[in-house]
């Protein structure tokens, strides 16, 4: 009887949700989606005892536009440069985030986000009871971030070669605040949401000395100062044996980074939580010639990220369907309502992107094992659109179909969305004019 009423307590519990971003991890770089390498033993424990999503879509392929979405729920539309922080703060502010839903249903919420680009400098504290980003802590440091984002070629130096002796961005490691996690998460009476945020899958992929194993300490220089030379880069045709050795410094890091998983879900109170794992965005490794995600790009290697949910939850299954990132704000709410969720992923998933430096408005649609692309160089210029099959890999393949009944179907379904973000625009500069006659 005593077991029973301890089990009925415990359903009637809300349940503490941890959430934990990747930054720059690909799904098929994670053994649970078919990865040959060891690189993710901890997540896929995780997604092999829970529910696993094979074909999770990011809405945007930089951090910024799709940590907007995701944390929404609607995609981020916009024109202008990925770094205006006015742009994800309106947005956030507009559709409200995952934080202030469950803000309302009386969770505890806290963050630990090393990302400048997912900071509260651009509105991502919002919702959240407790906000860390690592940034900002004197006043000098922002006029250089904000100068670096003005493309100051000097404040950009002087930003890494700080961030490098100081371990912050992208070199600050998952390790160095763990135990801020943990002391935060015991701390909280009621039921919490906390978000965490790694940084050690961003380029540069440098890991710890100790948790090498497909790269050594030459090897790990070498290829990161390579691979710096490619970023923003596209049509590019470089070795066999360099093309290896950036993979294996890239599989290392996640690697590394996969041991938070395991470290939380030892030093977590695991009754009760729900573990939610994913990535803002993917990481090219050489296809079409590119190299990380700085040039925006909506092929599969740039948005196809890895989802599981795991832990304290009572379903197990593997979900093949497409899964748009931008539909997680509902699931996470179902669960703490219910303390599982019945999300069995959706038809097609889209994404959405804007090259600010050349002027490319960049769309795509996932359904059914097929990819469609629509893109329009200039203002002025026509939207293109191609269509893919996705290859035994999941990715699509380097020449578009030329013929197929599902051409039209997909190519309708982006030419819908593209009109529907030139009306969002349009509301928004008419109200922005409105706004400034008052």
């Amino acid at each position: 009887m005593g077991n029973t009423v301890k089990y009925i307590q415990h359903k009637m519990t809300k349940p503490n949700l941890v959430f934990i971003t990747f930054d720059s991890l690909r799904a098929d770089h994670c053994g649970y989606v078919g990865y040959d390498r060891n690189t993710t033993p901890n997540i896929d424990d995780l997604a092999n005892n829970g529910i696993s999503f094979t074909n999770a879509v990011s809405p945007a392929s930089r951090t910024n536009p799709s940590m907007a979405g995701i944390f929404t729920g609607e995609p981020l539309v916009t024109r202008g440069k990925v770094s205006n922080p006015n742009q994800s703060k309106y947005h956030l502010e507009r559709y409200g985030t995952i934080a202030s839903r469950l803000s309302e249903q009386g969770y505890s919420t806290g963050a630990f986000c090393p990302n400048a680009y997912a900071s509260r400098y651009y509105g991502f504290d919002k919702g959240f009871d407790d906000f860390e980003d690592f940034l900002f802590d004197s006043g000098t440091y922002q006029k250089v971030f904000q100068k670096h984002l003005n493309d100051s070629k000097i404040s950009t130096s002087l930003r890494n070669i700080r961030n490098l002796i100081r371990k912050e961005e992208a070199f600050r490691t998952w390790d160095t605040y763990v135990d801020d996690m943990v002391e935060w998460a015991n701390k909280q009476d009621s039921p919490y949401f906390m978000w965490g945020f790694s940084l050690d899958t961003h380029f540069p992929y440098i890991t710890p000395r100790q948790h090498r194993k497909w790269s050594n300490s030459f090897s790990t220089y070498y290829y990161n100062w390579r691979c710096n030379k490619l970023l923003d880069q596209f049509d590019i045709e470089i070795s066999e044996r360099d093309q290896e050795g950036i993979r294996n410094i890239y599989d290392d890091s996640i690697r590394f980074a996969d041991k938070l998983v395991g470290e939380l879900r030892d030093r977590l109170d695991m009754e009760n939580t729900i573990l939610i794992i994913s990535a803002d965005h993917g990481e090219a490794i050489g296809e079409r010639g590119m190299y990380g995600h700085f040039y925006p790009s909506l092929f599969e290697e740039n948005i196809h990220v890895p989802f599981a949910i795991g832990g304290d939850i009572d379903r197990s299954e593997t979900i093949e369907k497409p899964v748009p990132l931008t539909d997680l704000p509902k699931v996470l709410v179902e669960i703490a309502e219910t303390g599982s969720t019945t999300y069995s992923g959706a038809e097609l998933a889209l994404s959405s992107a804007y090259d600010g430096v050349r002027d490319r408005n960049l769309l795509s649609i996932k359904m059914n094992g097929w990819k469609g692309h629509l893109v329009k160089q200039g203002q002025e210029g026509d939207w293109v659109s191609t269509l893919y099959e996705l290859n035994e890999k999941g990715i699509e393949s380097q020449e578009p179909v030329k013929d197929s009944p599902l051409m039209e179907i997909i190519d309708k379904k982006l030419q819908k969305r593209a009109a529907h973000e030139e009306e969002i625009l349009d509301i928004r500069d008419v109200c922005a004019q409105r706004s400034g006659e008052l």
